[in-house]
């Protein structure tokens, strides 16, 4: 009996600690799974140009565990991709809010068997199906589907989601009480400071400084026993996150609020957003220090071209000027959605012999505002950016290096690979001593990380052109060699007795897979895709017949390089 009672008063904890100033439902909601929730992953957690929308709950590493519907609905949606999601599923419920359920290892037997004739009809893996309201109706604590590993997962576990049905904007499940275990609090590990012009200084010197953090819960500080000093328009980030019970895994932090002396500069706080708003997260971050260091500092700063609803409160877009000679408390709160608490303080050295009167702007040649149309155009290259395509207004370079072997056109650097696009920017980049008969296979290609990334393209007037997501070197090249297939489990006259599937691996040198089609005695089969492990898939089912039987694959590169593969196969 007192171990019941100390279990219910940690479950009491858990679920009305929560931090929400809105009502969501807190006993409508059964979990999708059977045993005990443990989180790899948490609502908003900082991604690569996204939040996390769900949470991820783990499964042991292991792929097969029961998925229940969490309570009485209809399945509104199926969604199959060898990417993001992989196999999903989406349930509709009479309360406005809709449950998703994604990487999926199989459906239940009735979804499954209406999705496969879908994708038969349709000759494809891929599809995005939505089933009529009466269709697949589910009662609360029925199973609807296995865990898995599909799609863009990088390992086992079930992406759990909960959206407000009518906006589709994803709600932070957490504030739904489920029983998940959290008495920890977030960690603050570094802060760092920007001055945010030329004149701003930081310990006398116009850079940005990091400082590592010491203590924790409610008394984190810096390292740093010195003074800081300050002077001008000063911004300010910090690394943090978030840990559970029962799991090593880093989450994501529910809500920031940075104090200067008492006034609250800058808030954050993750109830819910919108997918439209979720690449705002490069400009929320410092992104040049994410692409330079691969960490994330998340800054306390609105840029001008930033519209993420999360952020609540900035005083002059957490801007704070330092120009008196006084000393000033700086104040971090970070809580996670449980109420759990921690908070780092630190003293700053206010300047003021140095002289910090407004600057103007340096206006370049190529100044693009970001509000308006851009453009930047010479003999080698044409590049258009719509507005707010830049979270900041800025100078635009240009600069271009002679191509080197197996380029085909100057290598031309837009700009900085540090500074994030909003939206994708067309650009044209003039080829050079390309064949004729090889201009189909030229494509654009980004060349930052050492390794040619494919960024695609069509040829016309001597130009080839594309649309490129992000900025920096890029330069074209060609893609002439097919993709490689590699049959796995089966050669020319193997007898397949007992077997379940047949696969292979497909990889490509530089395009990347377009298309691909496999066929059994000349007729279509379902091949399911992996692309992260290069593997196409195909589960024996009554197509095979008894005796000889002809299997083929034809895959396609983005170049319309393809290859194929044919073996008779004895079942």
């Amino acid at each position: 009996m007192l171990m019941k009672k100390k279990i219910l008063f940690v479950i009491f904890i858990a679920t009305t600690g929560l931090l929400s100033g809105h009502h969501y439902p807190k006993d409508f909601f059964r979990s999708p799974v059977d045993f005990k929730m443990t989180l790899s992953g948490n609502f908003g957690e900082l991604r690569k140009n996204h939040f996390h929308s769900g949470i991820d709950i783990k499964t042991g590493g292991v792929i097969g565990k029961k998925i229940y519907a969490v309570a009485d609905g209809h399945i509104s949606r199926i969604k199959v991709s060898p990417n993001g999601f992989g196999k999903a599923i989406y349930i509709r419920h009479n309360n406005g809010y809709t449950s998703v359920y994604g990487h999926l290892n199989r459906f239940n037997e009735n979804i499954a068997k209406w999705v496969k004739s879908q994708q038969y009809e349709r000759e494809s893996f891929g599809v995005d199906l939505y089933p009529t309201a009466d269709q697949f109706v589910f009662e609360q604590g029925e199973i609807i589907a296995f865990s898995g590993n599909s799609g863009g997962s990088d390992g086992p576990h079930l992406h759990f989601e909960i959206r407000e049905t009518k906006t589709e904007k994803p709600i932070n499940p957490l504030l739904f009480a489920f029983e998940i275990e959290d008495q920890i609090r977030p960690k603050i590990t570094r802060l760092k400071i920007y001055p945010l012009n030329e004149q701003a200084l930081i310990n006398g010197k116009n850079n940005a400084l990091e400082f590592k953090t010491e203590g924790g819960g409610l008394a984190y500080r810096l390292k740093q026993k010195e003074t800081i000093n300050v002077s001008g328009e000063i911004g300010f980030g910090l690394i943090s996150y978030d840990l559970l019970n029962d799991t090593y895994n880093k989450n994501g932090i529910y809500s920031i609020e940075l104090f200067i002396d008492s006034n609250l500069i800058y808030s954050h706080k993750l109830d819910k957003f919108s997918f439209s708003e979720t690449k705002y997260i490069n400009s929320l971050i410092d992104y040049a220090h994410y692409i330079d260091h691969k960490q994330r500092y998340q800054r306390s700063l609105l840029d001008e071209g930033n519209r993420l609803s999360t952020i609540q409160t900035t005083l002059n877009n957490g801007k704070v000027l330092f120009n008196d000679s006084l000393k000033h408390s700086l104040i971090y709160e970070i809580k996670d959605a449980y109420g759990n608490t921690s908070r780092l303080m630190c003293e700053l050295q206010s300047d003021a012999t140095v002289k910090t009167d407004t600057i103007e702007k340096n206006i370049g040649e190529n100044y693009f505002k970001f509000d308006e149309e851009n453009y930047f155009e010479n003999e080698d290259v044409k590049l258009k950016f719509r507005t707010k395509t830049f979270y900041q207004s800025l100078n635009f370079e240009f600069s271009k290096t002679n191509a080197e072997k197996g380029m085909y056109s100057d290598v031309c650097k837009i700009h900085k690979p540090q500074v994030p696009v909003h939206r994708p920017f067309q650009l044209e980049i003039k080829t050079k001593n390309i064949s004729y008969n090889l201009i189909s296979k030229a494509l654009i290609v980004n060349i930052d990380n050492g390794k040619p990334n494919p960024i695609g393209g069509v040829i016309k007037d001597g130009f080839i052109k594309a649309f490129s997501r992000q900025l920096g070197t890029f330069t074209v090249m060609l893609d002439t060699l097919a993709p490689e297939i590699i049959a796995l489990n089966i050669h020319q006259g193997k007898k397949i007795n007992g077997y379940k599937k047949i696969s292979f691996k497909v990889t490509d040198d530089l395009s990347g897979i377009k298309s691909y089609r496999g066929t059994l005695n000349g007729e279509w089969i379902l091949m399911e895709f992996d692309p992260k492990n290069d593997r196409l898939t195909y589960f024996i089912d009554e197509r095979m017949k008894s005796g000889k039987n002809t299997i083929s694959l034809e895959v396609l590169d983005d170049r319309d390089n393809s290859s194929t593969f044919n073996a008779d196969v004895f079942y």
